[in-house]
């Protein structure tokens, strides 16, 4: 049972000790609990697990978090037994009983800790747990852990659970009824609850305790089929994102998420999510009001958006400069459905978590030059980008695909019928293209020849970055019926102005990889999801 943290990246270019107390509601109280196991009796002793929880501390104190006890600075609880840290559980769910309906509690643990094989849920280990598992280690597993804290009436709980999860063998019945009981379920749908391998909605408890608007996100360093490492990294990761403004707490743990796959180390772990958070998440220092309406689907999925049914002009006018003979004369299509698109291009970070699974072929990557999680993915083929929409499916448990030419095109102009998203004229500014190059008499500056950050520049009116520019990205579209080669869209860092035009489309063999080719995901809404789309 190896404990987890193993990303080895480049230090944050922000000075995090000069970052402001958060700006918050003066009715959101604000509690942690830190507890670090380290000195086992039956297990390895940790080495690292002291510092990783004065370091979340120290980050927490300075997000205007008190302690659990509902007074002064957050404080590491450290080698509690059992009895010990049922305890302070117990005396953390009072404070937040008594911190009232608006508080935001926050746990992190950082120890040993195992799943149980029946049915996925996890345990976190005591220092005096022994080698067989007993009925009372329900009271230290997710499930329950989530559920007795819910049952505080805090808004929102954040469980952090640094630790392992290598399977153990299944439980004793008992156990599984303790669990049943502690959480309200049937025993026979417990193993339904817990050990979620990635973001999904929600399994509420039919408890009167929980209100509509309470939520929870439990984060775990490692996937359900991944060890550990005790050597820091995920807490000093943590610890950095949660001082980061403009990000709530579901930005900065997907950006951890997106760090981790970017290690070069031999040691791997993949962080996943059980997301059950409702309405807007809270923020530790101060959140992006663009990013109000954005999601993702687990922990390495993209950021998508979703996009309303409607008209969009399609094609070019025969007058339009640069105009190419495939391109069809411009007129109206209607996109039937709402659907969900990438905010961004598939990032390196995310392909990285696809290649690290063996679900992707490793490609050539322009990170090694700038270690920025949201560099795109690049030198992709449109066979490789199948084999990514085809492992995010797994991941997510949602249908994910490549974007029609109508929809990226829809996507892309956002309303505009012009050349370019923001009308008939480009500048440097505006794109990362050759910038060498002019359109229309357009300015020019200085050749940057590398793609830039996926959100390096202004969104458009759909809320979606660099849809112009940057990477080409595929689509499912085809130049004839045996679809002998496959349609990009939307230009690159190497091209002319001209090619990020809306209705620019590029012809090229599906197995062909460019460093300029990239791609942006697109997903089908499911029925309770398109209500909220307008």
């Amino acid at each position: 049972m190896s404990r987890m943290g193993v990303w080895c990246v480049a230090p944050l270019s922000i000075a995090l000790s000069c970052v402001a107390l958060p700006a918050r509601a003066a009715d959101e109280p604000r509690l942690a609990l830190v507890i670090v196991n380290g000195t086992y009796r039956s297990f390895d002793r940790l080495g690292s697990t002291y510092a990783d929880g004065d370091r979340v501390a120290t980050a927490l104190n300075a997000t205007g978090f008190t302690d659990a006890s509902g007074q002064g600075p957050v404080q590491v609880r450290r080698d509690l037994d059992r009895a010990a840290m049922t305890q302070a559980i117990a005396e953390f769910r009072k404070a937040l009983a008594a911190a009232g309906p608006k508080a935001f509690g926050t746990l992190y643990f950082s120890g040993h800790g195992a799943a149980l094989g029946s049915y996925g849920d996890v345990m976190l280990m005591p220092v005096d747990a022994a080698r067989d598992l007993t009925p009372e280690s329900a009271t230290l597993t997710r499930a329950a852990l989530t559920h007795n804290l819910l049952g505080s009436g805090a808004q929102t709980m954040l469980i952090v659970l640094d630790m392992c999860r290598n399977v153990l063998p299944a439980p004793p019945p008992s156990l599984t009824q303790m669990i049943a009981a502690e959480t309200g379920m049937q025993a026979s749908v417990v193993g339904e609850l817990a050990g979620s391998k990635g973001l999904r909605r929600m399994v509420r408890a039919p408890s009167t305790t929980i209100r509509p608007d309470q939520g929870y996100l439990v984060a775990f360093s490692t996937s359900a089929d991944q060890v550990a490492f005790d050597d820091g990294v995920f807490s000093r990761i943590l610890a950095e994102e949660i001082r980061r403004p403009q990000q709530n707490i579901a930005d900065a743990l997907k950006r951890v998420s997106d760090r981790v796959a970017l290690s070069s180390g031999k040691n791997f772990q993949k962080p996943t999510f059980d997301y059950g958070l409702q309405g807007a998440p809270p923020c530790f220092i101060s959140c992006d009001r663009a990013a109000s309406d954005r999601f993702y689907d687990c922990a390495n999925c993209p950021w998508m958006r979703a996009i309303p049914a409607g008209v969009t002009p399609f094609g070019s006018p025969l007058t339009e400069a640069g105009r190419s003979g495939d391109e069809p004369v411009q007129a109206d299509v209607r996109i039937d459905r709402p659907f969900a698109i990438g905010v961004y291009e598939v990032t390196i970070a995310e392909w990285n978590a696809c290649v690290r699974d063996d679900g992707c072929m490793k490609t050539g990557n322009w990170s090694k030059e700038n270690p920025n999680p949201l560099i795109p993915a690049s030198d992709i083929s449109y066979e490789d980008a199948q084999a990514f929409v085809a492992w995010l499916s797994v991941q997510s448990g949602r249908a994910y695909r490549l974007p029609t030419e109508q929809e990226w095109e829809y996507a892309s102009r956002a309303g505009s019928p012009g050349a370019f998203p923001w009308g008939d004229d480009i500048a440097p500014s505006m794109a990362n293209y050759d910038h060498t190059a002019r359109y229309h008499g357009s300015e020019t500056a200085p050749y940057r020849g590398y793609p830039e950050a996926v959100n390096g520049y202004p969104a458009n009116a759909f809320g979606l970055n660099q849809m112009q520019g940057n990477v080409w990205e595929w689509t499912s579209g085809c130049t004839d019926a045996s679809c002998r080669a496959r349609i990009m869209r939307g230009g690159s860092f190497e091209s002319a102005p001209g090619a990020l035009r809306s209705a620019n489309r590029f012809a090229v063999p599906p197995g062909k990889r460019r460093q300029d080719g990239g791609l942006r995901v697109v997903r089908d809404l499911e029925a309770d999801e398109i209500g909220g789309v307008s």
